[in-house]
């Protein structure tokens, strides 16, 4: 169980979303940037952007589902949103993508709507 609660902190919509796909990852949002002298001596510069993580989830869904999922993004995404995920880590940022694009996954006549979609979704948490 995946759980979207938004805006942050004064919540006024929640909605439940299906475990994601293994592959989720995270990222660290620092950058390393290297330069070289006139002298040939090298120089490394780190950028932190204070240890902000970027986090990344696909999800599979029935047609019904990701059209509460569509409607919960153009309403929020500008705001700041909590999300507690399949290990009750809670989470608060703001989603990254641009456009969201939800992708046919195939067909499936035991779900409501007949129909599988795909989305990825990213997130960049907050400090």
């Amino acid at each position: 169980m995946f759980k979207l609660e938004a805006p942050y902190p004064s919540v006024q919509t929640t909605i439940i979303l299906p475990s994601p796909q293994w592959s989720d990852s995270i990222a660290l949002t620092s950058s390393l940037k290297t330069m070289r002298a006139m002298d040939g001596s090298m120089y490394t510069y780190i950028n932190k952007r204070n240890e902000r993580k970027i986090l990344h989830w696909t999800f599979l869904m029935s047609v019904d589902k990701m059209w509460e999922l569509k409607a919960f993004i153009y309403a929020y995404f500008k705001n700041q949103i909590k999300i507690i995920d399949e290990q009750n880590n809670v989470r608060i940022g703001y989603l990254q993508n641009n456009p969201y694009e939800f992708l046919g996954a195939g067909r499936a006549k035991s779900i409501p709507g007949g129909e599988i979609t795909e989305i990825a979704l990213d997130f960049e948490e907050a400090n």
